[in-house]
């Protein structure tokens, strides 16, 4: 069996029907993808056949180099399908909600911590709270929250700009995020759809972002 991790390998077999089956599927893998490792090779051949691989392996690198792999096979098979009519080739439309965060380049906490699921408002205060919990850790201010953090950060010059009207939308920027995202989460019981979850988790990944490029360029 060697280098293939056993349990999902056990499966495969079962799918496949030996153990020879298995490797012969993998080299056949590796003549497609040559610059590609073994590993996520057999995690693809074992996605093809129906294994729920994220059960068995928890690098997210890894999976989500299996799900290209999986996208890239699939829109070829759908070429070849398609290439010997005459009329006009269309792709299937692709439902965003179905793809896996970690395909959105995001910040490594959202990727790996946060969800388009329900309840849609517990995903989203929890988004909020990594970007919270981001600018405390990058500026040393455990103890503040909320708007008083971004007060604090604010003392550090963090958002100084030469232009001093985008000094100041910088400053209300992740001041409203605070105000409006954070506390009306806090204050009441939010309601949200998973529209409305892809939205802000993706807006949080923009201000962690964009936090990060300030601090580069006005603190480190």
């Amino acid at each position: 069996m060697g280098k293939y991790p056993a349990k999902s390998f056990e499966i495969l077999v079962k799918k496949i029907g030996s153990e020879q089956g298995v490797y012969s599927a993998v080299r056949r893998k590796e003549e497609k993808f040559k610059a590609v490792k073994p590993e996520i090779l057999f995690y693809l051949v074992a996605a093809e056949h129906g294994i729920k691989i994220s059960k068995y392996e928890k690098n997210e690198e890894v999976l989500r180099k299996v799900d290209e792999l999986l996208s890239r096979n699939q829109t070829s098979s759908y070429i070849k399908e398609n290439n010997n009519k005459n009329e006009i080739t269309k792709f299937p439309e692709i439902d965003p909600f179905t793809i896996s965060l970690s395909k959105f380049n995001l910040f490594e906490d959202l990727a790996k911590e946060c969800k388009i699921k329900k309840p849609y408002s517990k995903e989203i205060d929890h988004a909020i709270k990594i970007l919270e919990e981001f600018i405390q850790e990058k500026l040393n201010l455990n103890g503040h929250y909320g708007q008083k953090l971004i007060e604090e950060a604010n003392k550090t010059k963090i958002f100084n700009r030469d232009d001093k009207g985008e000094e100041k939308g910088l400053y209300f920027l992740y001041s409203s995020s605070m105000l409006w995202l954070r506390n009306s989460g806090a204050h009441r019981r939010r309601k949200a759809t998973k529209e409305q979850c892809l939205e802000i988790i993706l807006f949080v990944d923009y201000l962690i972002k964009l936090f990060n490029e300030l601090y580069d360029k006005n603190i480190k």
